[in-house]
């Protein structure tokens, strides 16, 4: 049996947790480059649940196997997961800036015998890929996410606040999910804001170079091994 009135407020501290959590630097910066470029709000916070949710699946995972076996197993390999986020944001800071500036251009179509015979020569790098899935891209961003940074979060549900049922500390990482979302729409209209309400390709460019620049630049302060930040904690700091 548990104590219901803790568990409950162990859920409303997840809620907490996870809204403070979505404003993690790592995460911001990995996403902003998608979120400032959809077309609507309402796309959003489609993209924003579907991160949240990819962070969800790490998570959840996460607790059944911290579950079964505890920190013997897994302590060591989480920790070493966190090397993952910088080489990310590096990868997604140069495919921002790569289609951009035209570098890259991703889109499906056929050629036909036609087209080959009087095609012209290329003067730049033209990719023949899938259509982007926006979502499935948030998503995966999200599990990547969830592997590095849910560590602590996992071992507190699972150790320090000692609830022993499995469906509990499963509830709670969907209430800490919750947080996560309601910080990560709150961000995406805010950063999108520019976007909607202006649209132009200069204003759209500008936020986009920023982004990439403030995203390779915060992978190398990880790189070199320094803290994280979070932005609540950072601005509170300042009162």
């Amino acid at each position: 049996m548990i104590d219901f009135t803790s568990t409950l407020g162990l859920w409303i501290f997840a809620i907490l947790l996870g809204l403070k959590h979505s404003f993690d630097a790592d995460h911001l910066v990995a996403v902003t480059g998608v979120l400032s470029n959809a077309p609507t709000t309402k796309q959003t916070t489609r993209l924003s649940v579907s991160w949240a949710l990819g962070h969800m699946i790490t998570a959840s995972l996460l607790t059944i196997v911290l579950f079964s076996f505890k920190e013997t197993l897994l302590k060591e390999i989480l920790s070493n997961m966190e090397l993952l986020v910088p080489f990310m944001l590096i990868a997604i800071a140069l495919l921002t800036l790569a289609w951009e500036f035209d570098l890259l251009h991703f889109h499906r179509h056929e050629h036909t015998q036609k087209d080959v015979e009087e095609s012209k020569e290329h003067t730049h790098l033209h990719l023949h890929l899938p259509k982007l899935n926006e979502h499935g891209t948030m998503v995966g961003i999200g599990i990547i996410h969830g592997l590095a940074s849910n560590d602590e979060l996992l071992l507190l549900f699972t150790l320090t606040l000692g609830i022993n049922e499995l469906w509990a500390i499963l509830i709670g990482v969907m209430f800490f999910t919750v947080g996560v979302i309601s910080g990560m729409v709150a961000y995406g209209w805010l950063i999108n804001f520019p976007n909607q309400q202006w649209g132009e390709k200069r204003v759209t460019r500008v936020v986009n170079v920023s982004i990439a620049s403030v995203t390779l630049t915060y992978a190398f302060w990880l790189l070199i091994g320094l803290e994280g930040l979070n932005v609540v904690e950072f601005v509170s700091s300042l009162f």
